[in-house]
């Protein structure tokens, strides 16, 4: 199959563009930092097959279209898109947060998987053959936390944008389904807990030990646990699930 992976140059965004090339597919790797150039030369390095990369804003509409039809160049079309490029916002309460630091969070978190989903869309439409859409949300869209309501909004946003598209790509033969992230072993999740820490007066292997105590599976999961999942949802093993959010948090959250 051929995939489009944004946010792939590192965490979950790396683990699953390196698991759909060591699983055969032909990948376009995807992310604001240039070092996404040297990422897809490594993962490309593993076998033989295409992987390219691109470098761009996924909330820009004009970086998008550059974007697929580099796809199109490159691959002839496409059957995977997997959302992931996203930031963790401001660490701020409602009160404190700055209008600009707000909309910059939905701005790449929602947005950008709007606009990054709807071109994917238009292209497998026309292609005629479906597809797979797999968005990116989290524990915090199922549930809330101070000091993060951007965040949160913006992960919420994406949960439902993709039951929208389930129902409106249906038809089409397009699958469209989120994960939800939790506890996960990232940097961004690491500068949480850092966050966390200042606030607490305590630190960050405290915040990590304190975390880890409440995920009943005992641990905190990996690039590996988000790309197995996603390796499962674009194979036929999934092809009566559509429009769903499910979480991969190691059961510290039941939906």
């Amino acid at each position: 199959m051929r995939a489009l992976v944004t946010g792939a140059n590192r965490g979950l965004g790396e683990g699953v563009a390196r698991r759909l090339v060591t699983d055969g597919h032909d990948v376009m790797l995807m992310d604001l930092d240039d070092a996404v150039h040297k990422r897809a030369a490594e993962l490309g390095a593993l076998r033989d097959g295409v992987v390219e990369s691109f470098v761009g804003d996924v909330s820009d509409e004009a970086t998008c279209e550059r974007l697929f039809a580099r796809v199109v160049e490159r691959f002839g079309g496409l059957d995977v898109l997997v959302n992931i490029a996203g930031i963790g916002g401001p660490s701020t309460s409602v009160v404190e947060t700055p209008l600009t630091a707000f909309r910059r969070t939905l701005e790449v978190n929602l947005v950008g998987t709007f606009l990054t989903s709807r071109t994917a869309a238009n292209l497998m439409i026309a292609q005629g053959i479906g597809g797979c859409i797999i968005n990116t949300s989290s524990l915090f869209a199922q549930q809330g936390v101070a000091h993060g309501a951007a965040y949160c909004a913006s992960k919420a946003g994406v949960s439902l944008l993709t039951q929208s598209m389930a129902l409106e790509l249906a038809p089409h033969g397009i699958r469209v389904n989120a994960v939800a992230p939790g506890n996960m072993a990232t940097e961004m999740h690491w500068d949480e807990l850092r966050m966390r820490a200042e606030l607490n007066g305590t630190t960050f292997e405290q915040e990590q030990s304190q975390v880890r105590s409440l995920v009943p599976l005992g641990r905190f999961g990996t690039s590996e646990d988000i790309a197995g999942f996603v390796a499962w949802l674009i194979s036929p093993d999934s092809s009566y699930v559509t429009g769903q959010t499910i979480g991969v948090n190691g059961g510290v959250f039941f939906s």
